[in-house]
């Protein structure tokens, strides 16, 4: 996708700021009403925090069910899957990190919750680990569907990612475009929203699913694909590690997915409370500049949050 499709300027980018710091927080009223002495000695319990920038102070919010006060005082488990640049473990530090990781301690610190639990597992136990308490908060994003709003909650958007199309050095397939993969052997992320869209195509010579990167490259590399549709966040890891590789991104390829793919973290439907105070702490960090921070820690950048309907 060029570049000039996420240009934006000064005054784009303060629409989209008074956008993301205008969410609305359910159950507001209901905790300065309940504030009072209970808060004040929550708070000196706690220690002092600072209110959101449009004054939200976490310490002493009270709404209606109870679960982001559990999780302020009890601690909350977060279920991830171990995967470089997303969630993993840093060999030096021995601290966890990722851009994932860091976006949800970040907002967990913004919301006074500082007792974490991290709960290993493979993509496919994220929902129903979720929906069994096994864990409390996805920190490993999963793509928003209809199936899946069914049975759990999302926090507000965070960050936006598309597809991007892989091909082996040289591109021998001659694959530019979405409509471009027909006759092809294609393979696709397993689990993204654009391997349902693969799957109802009809004009594919043969469609592979893989679970990681590795597995799809070497079958790249080895002739068995013509073209690796794959997410450019979590890809953007896998080749700043592999650069040797003989392998291209199609840079003229433009994302299937549009705006439809912004990075979500999955939350159960009854955790209302938790999702308003952990949701307004994203939007926070959306406008004071700390989620553009971790993201180019990691290689992306203004890219990843201008998907804007109306900017693209």
């Amino acid at each position: 996708m060029s570049q000039s499709r996420f240009s934006i300027t000064r005054r784009h980018l303060m629409r989209v700021g008074a956008a993301a710091g205008s969410l609305s927080l359910v159950g507001m009223a209901n905790g300065a009403l309940a504030s009072g002495g209970r808060a004040v000695q929550r708070a000196r319990r706690i220690g002092s925090f600072s209110p959101f920038a449009n004054g939200i102070d976490p310490v002493t919010y009270v709404g209606g069910d109870g679960s982001y006060t559990k999780y302020q005082q009890d601690g909350i488990r977060l279920g991830l899957i171990e995967a470089f640049p997303v969630n993993y473990v840093d060999k030096e530090t021995g601290k966890r990190t990722g851009w994932n990781t860091d976006l949800v301690l970040a907002a967990l610190d913004k919301c006074g919750i500082t007792k974490i639990e991290y709960v290993e597992g493979p993509w496919e136990s994220m929902v129903p680990g979720l929906q069994s308490s096994r864990f409390d908060l996805l920190a490993s994003d999963v793509h928003v569907t209809p199936e899946r709003i069914e049975i759990i909650d999302f926090s507000a958007p965070v960050f936006w990612y598309g597809d991007i199309v892989v091909v082996p050095k040289g591109n021998p397939a001659d694959v530019h475009s979405w409509d471009g993969l027909a006759g092809k052997t294609v393979g696709v992320a397993l689990g993204v929203n654009y391997a349902d869209w693969l799957q109802a195509r009809t004009d594919l010579k043969e469609l592979r699913t893989y679970k990681d990167n590795q597995t799809a490259v070497a079958d790249l590399v080895a002739g068995r694909l013509d073209a690796y549709v794959a997410e450019d966040a979590n890809f953007t890891g896998f080749f700043a590690q592999n650069k040797d590789l003989p392998i291209e991104i199609v840079a003229d390829y433009v994302p299937k997915s549009e705006l439809s793919d912004w990075t979500r973290f999955g939350i159960r439907k009854e955790d209302r409370d938790f999702n308003n105070v952990f949701s307004r702490a994203i939007a926070e960090m959306y406008i004071d500049g700390t989620t553009l921070s971790i993201l180019k820690k990691y290689g992306l950048g203004e890219r990843n949050l201008f998907a804007v309907v109306g900017m693209v």
